[in-house]
């Protein structure tokens, strides 16, 4: 069976590093701290974070993670809090009913069972905001009130954090803020991906959550520990490689584990009856992912307009380097260093790039190498 695993939260094994990162954030949470973490998407954030509740619950603390991707208004953000909250009490389906409903009875809250046992739930009124943000209120004070009932600490982890700017904006930042500063028996993590809109929450004097925690932002793992978990892995399947090799698996993956699990996983399929991997390989199967992925990357890149396109091109070109620089706009004639700001916000906005230590890249790597192969 194929070891690597891509696309899902990775366990055991699979969990590569982040000791110092998951000892930190264990502790944080246990000592009532209301952290941040920030990290670019395919990190291994969601793993980290879920690897901490596990150690957290192991030591006797209530935990639940909301993952707010998903979450579209303040009527869903107030069942989703309903629902973790009764996943704190540990309660089973009819007990839960009861307690989500004595919360947020005025959304007219419907409820099923997933096929995996657990509560799904949905709602299907709209009360006026007033009456929906008292519902927040209350709900955001209960895992205070558990804490101090049951003398155990409770941590709450709300993934992709962001997405309250969207949900609830200024006034439901502040309404949290509010609330949640002043419980100091409940540990919080605030995590996200989209790190301009995440660090401007945290950055910024004027917004509610300035100053409330210790920031963390989440690094690439370094190279020799994917090697030796590659080395491991692939000896296990009794392939012949280099180290060499291996250091070029990760390297054209971006260093970045979802993409190395990915390109190892599709040069385990590719190379399982030969049983030997070389660098040449290593760039086909690069090659063939970005083939697959063709209809995905030409629909956006059809849709975009000339100059952003050839900023795209500049940037899988040359890895984010200079682009303010002459050489750069007049290579990829973009005209001026204005224009070039003007687009690369508007690639942000569509989610295409993102911002890292190194400068501008792609938020799939994959689309990068797509674009070096088709579009240069």
């Amino acid at each position: 069976m194929n070891p690597f695993i891509f696309g899902e939260v990775v366990k055991d094994d699979n969990f590569i590093d982040r000791k110092t990162e998951l000892e930190s954030i264990v502790k944080d949470l246990s000592d009532g701290q209301k952290i941040f973490l920030i990290a670019p998407r395919r990190y291994g954030k969601t793993s980290l974070l879920l690897a901490a509740a596990e150690k957290l619950k192991a030591k006797g603390a209530r935990v639940v993670y909301l993952d707010l991707f998903k979450t579209a208004s303040v009527e869903q953000f107030a069942a989703a809090l309903g629902k973790a909250a009764a996943e704190m009490r540990k309660l089973g389906f009819a007990e839960a009913v009861k307690f989500i409903r004595d919360f947020v009875s005025g959304l007219r809250p419907q409820f099923s069972i997933n096929p995996d046992g657990s509560l799904s739930l949905g709602v299907d009124a709209s009360p006026p905001q007033k009456e929906v943000f008292q519902m927040i209120e209350n709900l955001l004070a209960y895992p205070q009130e558990l804490a101090v009932r049951e003398k155990r600490p409770v941590i709450v982890i709300f993934d992709e954090f962001q997405e309250i700017t969207g949900i609830g904006g200024e006034p439901l930042e502040k309404l949290m803020r509010a609330v949640i500063q002043k419980q100091r028996n409940v540990g919080y993590a605030f995590c996200g991906s989209k790190k301009t809109m995440i660090s401007e929450m945290v950055s910024k004097k004027s917004r509610a959550f300035f100053g409330m925690g210790p920031i963390t932002h989440l690094e690439k793992i370094p190279s020799e520990y994917f090697e030796k978990y590659l080395a491991a892995n692939f000896d296990k399947g009794g392939f012949n490689f280099s180290k060499e090799t291996l250091r070029y698996i990760v390297s054209s993956a971006g260093s970045i584990p979802y993409y190395i699990q990915y390109l190892a996983h599709e040069l385990w399929d590719l190379k399982a009856e030969e049983k030997k991997i070389t660098d040449l390989d290593v760039e086909r199967a690069v090659m063939l992912i970005a083939k697959r992925n063709t209809p995905l990357y030409q629909n956006l890149w059809e849709n975009l307009p000339q100059t952003q396109k050839r900023l795209l091109q500049g940037l899988a070109a040359n890895s984010g380097a200079a682009i303010f620089s002459g050489a750069f706009i007049a290579r990829f004639q973009m005209k001026s260093s204005a224009l070039v700001k003007k687009s690369l916000s508007l690639l942000i906005s569509k989610d295409i790039i993102e911002k890292d230590a190194a400068g501008y890249v792609f938020t799939d790597y994959w689309m990068g190498v797509w674009v070096r192969q088709n579009c240069s």
